[in-house]
């Protein structure tokens, strides 16, 4: 006997149908390896909810070497272990790159600095007493995925300034500059990211509540950390984007206010036409929140320095002398104040010090490019060459005068305006750095 479709049947069959060929924006559970990617947005662009349109680029160069020399003392302190408390210099400064992503149930949309080297991902919570915060605040009981953390868990245990609540809960206590500190509960609840195409969900992402916090002097207070340690982000979800991460940031300079790109997985990996350098990352990163490099040599123009690496005091807080930091929050390059000595003195040109500024200075032309005259620069790593245009050495600090961003200081760092138009590919699972020059604007 034959069997026909109702209507009502065919009609629903044939809806289905569309629903299948057609495509619609989806939300994609990670649990299996994926790529995604989202846009990266400059501090001061005019994209970006901290804009100040008063603020001109010579203003935000000026306001660069101050953070970065805090950040750099900070993160030699924590070296140092002389601190009790552990610490992650952040703070939406000059310099800062943001992302926005979504959290809780229903979700919120929220900005965030990124920072490759913090581990904790962090965020205000509307609750939070004496936060000075002009963006949007997380609010815990609107969301029905929230769930405060056990002292019992391994991810409480993992943070070094911790204790328990009477009903067991895990209360930390988190520096990220000096004289700064937060106070919050461990907690777990939904990630979202929106790449223009998908939503991207991540489930039971733990992260940092914080209620209170000391000394408040910034507008933003919400962090993905993408550090080695397992509280950061990149290791929660490790498994669903293959252990890669890579970012492209775009130049301080950039006029039309392009984005630039944070990408995860499988959408990591360089287009192929690049010219791909790559260099191992060492073993050892701070307690598991840096990222180490090996630091051969330096070229200066066709200089090459032949440095010989002595620093002691690199080699007791990171075991190599040759060792240096690569680092998304910190503005300014960073090197042993030998290394620095003997990189500055092969720049042939008169310099000097401004008075209100604590950098090398050089006098450049008004008219036309000014980094006109100035020399390259090349970092020799491991079996890489990180070869730097003059717009990734210097800042324009104001008409006719550019100063050396990189200054010597307690830790070696490779900064971020060192890293701009440079697609940079982290590979955790085979420990590798890669990177390659690109034009990381989009339109």
């Amino acid at each position: 006997m034959a069997t026909f479709f109702s209507p009502l049947a065919f009609s629903l069959l044939l809806q289905l149908l569309l629903l299948a060929i057609l495509p619609n924006p989806t939300t994609i559970f990670a649990s299996k390896p994926l790529g995604f990617s989202i846009d990266l947005f400059y501090r001061d662009s005019s994209l970006s909810p901290l804009y100040d349109p008063s603020s001109t680029l010579a203003q935000r160069a000026e306001q660069e070497a101050p953070p970065s020399m805090l950040r750099s003392r900070s993160i030699a302190s924590w070296f140092s272990n002389t601190t009790s408390v552990i610490s992650s210099p952040v703070m939406a400064g000059p310099g800062e790159f943001l992302v926005k992503l979504s959290l809780g149930t229903p979700s919120s949309l929220y900005w965030a600095i990124i920072d490759a080297g913090s581990n904790l991902i962090w965020t205000t919570s509307c609750h939070c007493d004496n936060c000075h915060v002009k963006t949007p605040m997380f609010d815990p009981l609107q969301s029905s995925t929230y769930k405060n953390r056990r002292c019992s868990t391994s991810f409480c245990t993992e943070l070094h300034d911790h204790r328990c609540t009477s009903d067991q809960l895990c209360c930390f206590r988190y520096s990220y500059r000096a004289n700064s500190e937060v106070e919050g509960v461990l907690a777990s609840e939904m990630l979202l990211f929106d790449n223009g195409a998908d939503t991207i969900k991540h489930e039971g992402i733990v992260f940092g509540s914080v209620h209170r916090e000391d000394n408040p002097d910034s507008a933003l207070r919400k962090v993905p950390g993408l550090g080695r340690g397992p509280l950061s982000l990149v290791k929660q979800i490790g498994s669903s984007i293959d252990d890669k991460f890579a970012y492209c940031l775009p130049p301080y300079s950039n006029e039309d206010n392009s984005t630039g790109q944070l990408k995860f997985g499988e959408d990591a990996p360089f287009s192929g036409t690049e010219d791909v350098q790559e260099t191992p990352m060492a073993s050892e990163g701070g307690e598991g929140s840096f990222y180490v490099l090996i630091l051969t040599n330096i070229s200066v123009g066709n200089s090459r320095l032949n440095i010989q690496f002595g620093g002691a005091q690199t080699t007791a807080l990171l075991g190599d002398a040759r060792s240096i930091i690569i680092d998304s929050g910190t503005s300014l390059t960073f090197l042993a104040k030998d290394v620095y000595v003997q990189a500055a003195n092969v720049i042939n040109r008169e310099c000097f010090y401004p008075p209100e500024q604590d950098l090398l200075c050089y006098h450049v032309e008004n008219n036309g490019d000014p980094y006109e005259g100035l020399p390259e620069m090349n970092f020799h790593f491991a079996n890489a060459d990180w070869k730097l245009p003059p717009s990734n050495i210097f800042a324009m600090f104001r008409s006719g005068i550019a100063c050396l961003a990189i200054k010597d200081g307690e830790m070696p760092i490779f900064g971020n305006i060192a890293q701009q138009n440079m697609h940079v590919k982290y590979d955790l699972g085979n420990r590798l750095l890669s990177f390659a020059p690109t034009e990381c604007t989009q339109g």
